[in-house]
């Protein structure tokens, strides 16, 4: 029966964005085997009778329409950037990666979990990082102006907030208490989202800002 299933099964796939797009990508019905049934009517065949495997359609846990609908802008936030070339990759392989994501009801957002290391081997660079309240060089400085940007769009948008740090001194991307670091090994931005429908993150670089947008469906509607 093993063998049957990894041959006729088919996990059912969950709706998405297209990464580069935004376009809601539909989700996919899969199937299973129906365990039970299928070994009675095995016992119940004749010798060298074929039988069929009964398979029951498996829906995916969310609706593509709900995704469909988390089209209204519930908070966004920008802000502006500068410094090095390095300083500016960085910031764009972060937006990047957390461009088009969606959060369905009840589930956690990690920032470092959907950016994931800040190392040479995935394209970031060395650039300026604070460390103990003072400065320093680390791959992928500037990272945290991505993480800043992020918590006070998810701020407005009214989500749920877990966890969230404070540099140990001022930024000058946004204003005093506003600010958001992460390390990868250590300090993480999470939120969860508490709301009845899925959430979609919308992130990029334009015009010498980097802007965030969390979207859903207006629930006071």
């Amino acid at each position: 029966m093993e063998e049957m299933a990894v041959r006729y099964e088919k996990l059912p796939v969950e709706p998405t964005l297209e990464r580069e797009s935004g376009a809601v990508i539909p989700g996919r019905e899969g199937r299973m085997i129906d365990v039970d049934h299928t070994v009675a009517r095995v016992m119940a065949a004749r010798q060298g009778e074929h039988i069929e495997l009964i398979l029951n359609r498996v829906s995916p846990k969310h609706r593509t329409e709900d995704l469909e609908m988390a089209r209204e802008h519930l908070g966004e936030y920008a802000t502006w950037f500068h410094g090095s070339a390095a300083r500016y990759t960085n910031i764009k392989l972060a937006a990047g990666s957390i461009n088009n994501i969606v959060i369905w009801p009840d589930e956690l957002f990690s920032f470092n979990e959907v950016v994931g290391p800040r190392t040479p081997e995935r394209g970031y660079l060395p650039a300026p990082v604070i460390l103990q309240g003072g400065g320093g060089i680390q791959y992928g400085g500037g990272v945290c102006q991505v993480s800043s940007t992020l918590f006070n769009a998810a701020s407005k948008a009214g989500i749920k907030i877990i966890e969230r740090h404070q540099h140990t001194k001022p930024v000058s991307y946004v204003p005093k208490g506003k600010d958001a670091t992460v390390s990868y090994d250590d300090l993480d931005l999470k939120f969860i989202n508490d709301r009845s429908g899925p959430v979609t993150i919308k992130s990029g670089i334009a015009n010498g800002k980097i802007w965030a947008q969390i979207n859903g469906r207006n629930e006071e509607n």
